[in-house]
């Protein structure tokens, strides 16, 4: 075998740790929500009326209008800032497996979504970040987090043929994607927000399992 060749196959080949990264990443997201919304001591936390960012809030007292009191705060903000680390680490090797405009398309993508998410855990939404002036900086870490996540699946699902992926995964990748970016101007100021948000974050995490899940099972080799 050529250099050449060698140097394609190893450029066309994607790891199995890229698929238990994305499955762990997804893991890790949801079993943090789910331990810190039912630590909530004052009342318990609606996952359709209250914003996702309350569960990793060090604040406790009433912020517009609502109680909150998420007492596991710091568990849900490291569960998002592993699986910022997770999913945007996975998706840079799915980068350079792929070549030129494709590869830097995903490796930023990823990058984004990866910041934007640490971003969003470490400026929870407070009053004190709304006095600190920081509120542009959580709005900016929550939307781009969901918008580059989003972006990520639909990109992974059309560039993604020459690494074996199969085309019902690379659909459903694409679907994903557009369902949750659609849905931000679809439900934003329409559903209650906990609904509204959880759409559009649970679309790519769907793609991240499902990929990841893919990834670790398929025995397909290349050559």
């Amino acid at each position: 075998m050529s250099a050449t060749a060698i140097t394609t196959l190893k450029r066309s080949t994607v790891p199995r740790w890229v698929g238990v990264a994305l499955m762990v990443g997804v893991v890790v997201n949801l079993a943090a929500e789910a331990v810190s919304a039912s630590a909530w001591d004052v009342r318990p936390y609606s996952y359709a009326d209250d914003y996702v960012n309350f569960l990793g809030s060090p604040f406790a007292g009433t912020f517009q209008g609502v109680q909150i009191s998420s007492p596991l705060w710091f568990i849900m903000t490291t569960g998002w800032i592993i699986t910022a680390v997770l999913i945007a680490t996975a998706g840079i090797r799915f980068g350079f497996a792929l070549r030129g405009r494709k590869a830097i398309a995903i490796a930023t993508l990823s990058t984004i979504q990866g910041i934007a998410l640490i971003l969003f855990a470490v400026v929870p939404l407070t009053p004190e970040t709304i006095d600190r002036g920081l509120l542009g900086v959580y709005l900016l870490g929550a939307f781009l987090s969901i918008i580059a996540g989003n972006a990520l699946a639909i990109l992974v699902g059309l560039f993604t043929r020459a690494l074996g992926i199969p085309r019902p995964i690379r659909i459903l990748s694409v679907t994903l994607g557009a369902i949750g970016l659609i849905s931000i101007g679809a439900t934003y100021g329409w559903a209650p927000i906990g609904i509204a948000e959880r759409i559009s974050v649970y679309t790519y995490l769907a793609w991240a399992l499902i990929t990841g899940l893919h990834l670790v099972t398929s025995r397909r080799r290349r050559r």
